[in-house]
């Protein structure tokens, strides 16, 4: 039986390897964004840290003023006393945590931001290493978890720490050498943090490793729902969700054991220093009656000691689960984006492109190249056509015009100009692409159409797109017209409309050359008739790159280029390749079902 390859594979040994100092640095400089809330927050704890510690000695006076000695100004107005210091508490405590949280969702904010400002110009190599699924996970679960380390973190760094140190200030007053016992404890606490920083940093990384993996098979069960249906492999489905599932429960499990262990450590390295504290404290230095508030007084003060110290036992989780999650975010905001070496400025092409001994592979270590010593050109205002079977590099031709990729050899002139020289933006100016996966996005009709160019509005050249493109034909029976939401990869039309929405953005575009990747591949003859009409209009003086399976789409093209496993094979018109009687009138006559032959050699 074959093995379902969903379950993402756990990469340990790499998860120590980034340096956890300077990427928790890091993340505090984002802090700093917000500085007058960071300092309100700080404030706001250090006050409520000194107000929760202040109870420790309010306990002595009470026990010494109110029961020992029976003080009647003191019995008077001790309930006054309280009720101010737990009001001033809960205030202070208010403020101190929506302060935190404040700064923490700016923080948050602040990540996405750098996230997908810099995810969206990152080059198409790196989005065919990383799904979508994946990338998506970085910016909710992993920018999410960093909150951990900024404000949770933070909140007990500042207010435990506070209230830690008062209380232990606050014990040495009461007798010094009963504190000298408990601070003997704490190198042992230290330790114990230094052990569990490498496994909460492995057992992190592991986790959004797995969060990356569940996301990744919801995403694909969401968009294969109707194949899923058809097939009935909901069975398969769940099991390739279960192992992503499991391995997320074993990865989960394994950082809830290390950190269910690190309480009851602490405690058992605290728990004898407490023990000998109060059997010195009630065997030699107890001195009478008024010794009974010094005496609640200590040992409150150890009992509330021992919360803080917990948490801050507890706080390098955090902030490990906080830097692991900050480190994987950070990779993607430092990931280089697309390189755009060009320094030539062109407003508008005359459409010339002219390949030059173009060899391409997508990974050097491949040993077979995608192309070959592509040599082509292109007149501006010609139409050429590109056929071949799948996987012979037509698509790819299109991308490095676009640049999507760089050729390991040769070079694309465009109008006579090196592509690599040309601004990037100003080169993807001169294109417009129409594909037949048209992509586009949960917004507006007229949005989608005027896509990337929304400060360029017009009106008329608004209207003309929509009627050279016939999208009037289906918009006049949406009740709201230009302004019906497509929905996602809009699914809320059909597929001619969709593909004539694409079209109509081509044609608002206008730029002098268009291409044409399997345009009309996926309709049915009525919507195809649409697209042609409205694809002929779009060609109409550009310059053309039509790639096309059905030959009877690309009869009229002024070159037709026949592309065999990354090499022209052939080149002509229609006419002179079905004179030549070659690859092309092989694959015509498959086409036309008269060679059975022609049809295995194109599917080989």
């Amino acid at each position: 039986m074959l093995e379902s390859d969903h379950t993402p594979v756990a990469s340990p040994d790499k998860s120590a390897k980034f340096d956890a100092k300077a990427v928790f640095l890091r993340l505090n400089l984002y802090l700093k964004r917000s500085p007058v809330l960071l300092k309100l927050a700080i404030i706001f704890m250090i006050a409520t840290a000194l107000t929760e510690a202040s109870f420790a000695a309010l306990i002595k006076y009470i026990v010494n003023d109110a029961f020992v000695t029976a003080s009647p100004w003191f019995t008077k107005w001790v309930p006054v006393i309280l009720f101010v210091a737990l009001v001033a508490r809960a205030i202070l405590g208010f403020c101190a945590n929506f302060s935190m949280q404040s700064l923490g969702r700016n923080v948050i904010f602040q990540l996405r931001q750098d996230v997908f400002k810099n995810l969206i110009n990152l080059p198409t190599s790196y989005f065919d290493q990383n799904s979508s699924a994946k990338n998506v996970s970085k910016l909710i679960y992993d920018v999410e978890t960093t909150a951990v380390a900024t404000t949770d973190a933070l909140t007990i760094a500042f207010k435990d720490a506070v209230t830690s140190v008062a209380l232990i200030c606050w014990l040495v007053y009461l007798d010094w050498r009963l504190t000298i016992i408990f601070v003997v404890s704490i190198p042992l606490l230290v330790l114990i943090t230094r052990y569990t920083n490498k496994r909460f940093r492995r057992t992190s990384k592991d986790i959004q490793d797995s969060m990356g993996g569940i996301a990744n098979t919801v995403k694909e069960a969401s968009i294969g729902q109707k194949v899923i249906k058809v097939y009935g492999g909901q069975a398969q489905e769940i099991e390739n969700f279960e192992k992503a599932n499991r391995f997320n429960l074993k990865q989960n499990l394994k950082r809830a054991r290390v950190s269910a262990g690190i309480l009851p450590v602490t405690i058992l390295a605290v728990a004898p220093a407490i023990s000998l504290i109060l059997y010195v404290f009630l065997n030699y230095l107890r001195t009478g009656p008024e010794s009974a508030g010094d005496f609640v007084s200590y040992l409150t003060a150890c009992m509330m000691l021992m919360s803080p110290l917990r948490r801050l036992a507890k706080v390098n989780e955090k902030i490990q689960i906080g830097i692991t999650a900050a480190n994987s975010v950070f990779s993607v905001v430092d990931a280089e984006p697309e390189s755009d070496t060009g320094a030539v400025a062109l407003a508008r092409t005359k459409g010339g492109l002219h390949f030059q001994n173009v060899s391409f592979k997508y990974h050097d270590d491949e040993k077979q190249a995608v192309l070959s010593d592509v040599n082509f050109s292109i007149q501006p205002g010609e139409r050429v056509a590109l056929v071949g079977p799948s996987g012979s590099g037509k698509s790819t031709i299109t991308s490095l015009i676009l640049r999507f990729y760089q050729p390991q050899e040769g070079c694309i002139l465009l109008d006579d100009k090196d592509i690599n020289d040309i601004s990037l933006k100003d080169l993807r100016n001169q294109v417009a692409l129409v594909s037949q996966e048209t992509t586009l996005f949960d917004d507006t009709i007229g949005r989608n159409i005027m896509y990337g160019m929304l400060d360029q509005y017009d009106e008329n050249r608004l209207q003309a797109a929509i009627k050279a493109a016939h999208v009037d034909e289906f918009l006049n029976d949406l009740p709201l017209g230009l302004d019906t939401r497509v929905g996602e990869h809009g699914l809320r039309l059909s597929g001619g409309q969709r593909q004539r929405i694409a079209i109509a953005r081509a044609i608002y575009k206008n730029a002098p050359i268009l291409i044409l990747d399997e345009a009309t591949s996926a309709l049915d003859n009525k919507s195809e008739r649409y697209v042609q009409d409205a694809l002929e209009t779009l060609m109409h003086e550009r310059t053309s790159l039509v790639i096309a399976h059905r030959l009877s789409t690309i009869e009229s093209a002024d070159t037709i280029l026949v592309i065999d496993r990354g090499r022209i094979a052939e080149k002509g018109s229609h006419k002179r390749l079905l004179k030549k009687d070659g690859i092309y009138a092989e694959l015509h006559r498959a086409q036309s079902g008269n060679s059975r032959k022609g049809f295995f050699f194109w599917n080989r």
